[in-house]
């Protein structure tokens, strides 16, 4: 039979050792989760330095590419601009914009095609001839220009195709208009 000293013994024992047992977890277990915090942050750290390098560099590459393809639309103006520059050259054509600092970028393709640039204001010009609308809404003597004469666009900023295609009516009012060929 158990005795009850045996049993005292033995309750004592199982709450030394569940002691024992909570103390050195504590203290070594401790060391061993911030090993593994420490692993898992230098990790993570490691990994997002290496998604910002990896960002920069993607930036790089658009901004690169992005130059690369201004000079190109730039490059193309130029040769669009040329080969209507014959055809084009000295003719005269209205420039009208909502807002007046987005003139400059279709005045600059106008000009290096030859053509003569007249910025027109909150009056209708006197003489006939082809008047480009940027931005809406337009001005009160829109409808008093004639339909074929009126050449309006969205927005100043055009791929080269919009400004081969924006020379082209331009150069089909003067055809149409006036008979030159």
């Amino acid at each position: 039979m158990i005795t009850l000293r045996y049993h005292i013994i033995s309750i004592s024992a199982v709450f030394l050792s569940l002691g024992l047992g909570i103390i050195l977890g504590g203290s070594i277990g401790q060391n061993w989760i911030n090993e593994k915090q420490q692993t898992l942050l230098l990790s993570l750290e490691g990994k997002y330095d290496q998604a910002v390098k990896s960002n920069k560099d993607l930036q790089e590459q658009i901004q690169d590419l992005s130059d690369r393809i201004e000079q190109s639309n730039q490059e193309f103006s130029a040769l669009v601009s040329t080969g209507y520059l014959a055809m084009l050259e000295g003719k005269r054509v209205g420039i009208w914009a909502q807002k007046k600092d987005e003139e400059h970028v279709i005045t600059n393709l106008l000009e290096s095609a030859g053509l003569e640039v007249i910025h027109v204001g909150t009056d209708k010009p006197a003489q006939s001839l082809p008047i480009i609308f940027i931005g809406e809404p337009y001005p009160p003597w829109f409808a008093e220009v004639e339909e074929n004469f009126r050449l309006p666009l969205d927005q100043p900023r055009l791929a080269p195709s919009e400004q081969w295609e924006l020379l082209r009516k331009i150069q089909h009012v003067y055809k149409e208009n006036y008979h030159e060929y």
